[in-house]
């Protein structure tokens, strides 16, 4: 709600829940149902369903984070032997 800027009543409307629904999860009152997680995660294709249901990784999915890496070019490759010794390798 708070990255799409969203009141709970719209986004309730978005994801198709009852206005109360969402005011029960806010408050604490209530847990997130299954087809509730399902529902938002419908509205929203790009929302990690493991960052939603424990807090762990990206809050995006991440086929977005891949487009980003690829964007990315290597720019050197330093490679370190158990001599101590060192390759640094240029693209």
């Amino acid at each position: 709600m708070e990255k799409e800027g969203l009141k709970s009543s719209a986004f309730a409307d978005i994801i198709g829940v009852n206005r109360a629904t969402i005011s029960h999860i806010l408050s604490g009152r209530n847990k997130p149902s299954i087809d509730f997680l399902e529902k938002l995660l419908n509205a929203y294709p790009n929302i990690n369903a493991n960052w939603l249901i424990s807090g762990i990784g990206y809050m995006q999915n991440k086929l977005e984070q891949k487009e980003v890496l690829v964007s990315k070019k290597i720019g050197k490759v330093v490679v370190f032997y158990d001599d101590n010794s060192f390759e640094q390798l240029n693209s």
